[in-house]
């Protein structure tokens, strides 16, 4: 688990920014967590709600409790709310999902502007464009017509912090992506070593008359004995 991003204080200033992660999956698929969120905090736990403080400067993350039959019979081990997981994370508190709604209240109260991500969440290596754009056909789809899980959730922080201005901080978070860290450039020079070395394998292997199936195939296997994984190690 990567220690959470050092938020940009100075962009929200007095003001508090609420983003929510991704859902569980249905069945046994992985969980790919959405990758705003990821790089905030690095917490890859469904349901997951992160708020960054720029008054008090603190970060809190709220979890669902602890679930010891999936820990024991499915997963392995999970973050859930306990001081120990947030030294662990490098956040000020990990707090029970339920205890969300007061402080949501209390910044309500305050008439604290809230920054939140508008776009709809990235999975993996889809473009930001691509689920901007089935957010848009749900929408206008006249046998369908939902909101986004975004705007619902905007919904709901509106309706316990009437108050509040809701504001849009993707550009932020952006701008912060785009400056890397010394850990950050070693990664992405690991990975891209890994996907030259796959890339290669493929080439060799290749030949008149084979499936692009078996060519991928070989180019997985080289990622996955560099230690290379298509999503992290978890299907919560």
């Amino acid at each position: 688990m990567p220690p959470a991003a050092p938020p940009s204080w100075d962009k929200i200033g007095d003001g508090v920014a609420i983003i929510q992660g991704t859902m569980e999956r249905p069945g046994e698929q992985p969980l790919r967590q959405s990758n705003q969120f990821f790089y905030l905090c690095g917490v890859v736990e469904p349901r997951a709600i992160l708020v960054i403080d720029g008054k008090t400067k603190r970060t809190t993350v709220f979890l669902r409790p602890r679930n010891e039959r999936q820990e024991k019979g499915m997963y392995g081990p999970g973050l859930y709310p306990s001081d120990e997981n947030a030294k662990a994370i490098g956040v000020d508190a990990i707090l029970p999902r339920d205890d969300f709604k007061a402080m949501l209240e209390g910044f309500g109260k305050e008439n604290r502007v809230i920054y939140n991500a508008f776009r709809p969440e990235v999975l993996g290596s889809a473009s930001p464009a691509d689920p901007a754009a089935v957010a848009r056909n749900t929408k206008a789809d006249p046998w369908d017509g939902r909101s986004s899980r975004e705007e619902q959730f905007r919904a709901r922080l509106k309706e316990y912090a009437p108050n509040s201005e809701i504001k849009d901080m993707d550009a932020m978070i952006d701008t912060l992506r785009g400056t890397k860290s010394p850990r950050e450039i070693a990664v992405i020079r690991e990975a891209t070593k890994a996907a030259g070395l796959g890339i290669m394998e493929a080439m060799r292997d290749a030949r008149p008359g084979m499936h692009e199936y078996e060519i991928q195939a070989d180019a997985e296997y080289v990622f996955q004995e560099d230690g290379v994984r298509m999503a992290p190690p978890t299907s919560r």
